[in-house]
């Protein structure tokens, strides 16, 4: 079965190279317009990209692509005799280097880092780093964070948690007294200091927007989590607040590099679409 398959694609490959070389003949590859038709700008550069890479003849040289074209035809039944070189040339008479989605990622990988390699070598100076701080200072704040305990419930005793709720405030009922009120729970009555996000990991999303919601000093609820409902008590909410320049150095390194890298990968990417049309929109093969 597997011999018939191999084959199959070797006559297959025959027919595809026949007409391909006949369509290049019949319309003049070299005064064809170059039309890139896809269905969203970004699909517009990686077939750039691609198409670069084909030019550069990456496909020839790539061991990612030699081993992903040999097993291919390994796994169609190639016969044993055939050693990987004499494979991978017949994989690439039958173009199969076109057609493989593995192989296309890995040829557009590599154009675009050549392409981000182009950027400035060597460490941003300070005054690279100043600018990225003052640019980017939302980026470099710390999160507002709250500090809370709370009172496990499950989900089908929510009225128990609302009459609990009553009395703790009617009572004005301090945390530590309360801890022993509700069901028990993995995680600590006793929550330190945590950013929505933190806290969302923990308990999800719902728990950490009603918690960030809720006033300090007081018993609030039931807030529901992604294990039940919870009653919580604030005991203290920090504000967002900018973090020093020294403290986060290393990411504003990182933050420059990262930009230098892609501007120049944009560069590269405005000059393979001169002399290109690009259509963008439905394709018609979805």
């Amino acid at each position: 079965m597997l011999r018939a398959v191999w084959r199959s694609l070797l006559q297959f490959a025959l027919l595809g190279t026949v007409l391909f070389a006949a369509d290049r003949l019949w319309w003049g590859a070299a005064t064809a317009p170059v039309v890139i038709r896809a269905e969203s700008a970004e699909a517009a550069d990686e077939e750039l990209l691609y198409r670069e890479a084909l030019a550069r003849g990456y496909e020839r040289d790539d061991p990612v692509v030699f081993r992903r074209l040999v097993q291919n035809l390994r796994f169609a039944g190639a016969p044993d005799d055939r050693d990987d070189a004499a494979l991978f040339g017949d994989a690439l008479a039958m173009r199969m280097h076109e057609t493989d989605p593995v192989v296309r990622r890995r040829l557009i990988q590599r154009v675009r880092f050549d392409l981000e390699n182009q950027a400035p070598g060597g460490e941003p100076d300070e005054a690279a780093l100043r600018e990225q701080y003052e640019r980017d200072a939302a980026t470099y704040q710390s999160p507002a964070r709250v500090r809370c305990a709370q009172l496990y419930f499950r989900a089908d005793r929510e009225r128990e948690a609302r009459r609990v709720l009553a009395r703790l405030r009617a009572r004005a009922t301090a945390p530590e007294r309360a801890l022993h009120l509700g069901d028990p729970f993995l995680h600590g009555a006793e929550q330190p200091l945590q950013s929505r996000d933190e806290l969302a990991g923990r308990f999800g999303a719902s728990f950490a927007d009603g918690v960030l919601a809720a006033p300090v000093g007081a018993w609030s609820g039931p807030i529901p989590s992604s294990y039940g409902v919870h009653l919580v008590f604030v005991h203290e909410r920090e504000g967002p607040h900018a973090r020093g320049f020294d403290e986060v150095r290393d990411s504003l390194r990182h933050a420059v590099i990262a930009e230098r890298r892609r501007a120049a990968l944009e560069h590269g990417l405005r000059a393979l679409r001169e002399g290109v049309s690009i259509a963008v929109g439905p394709t018609g093969d979805s």
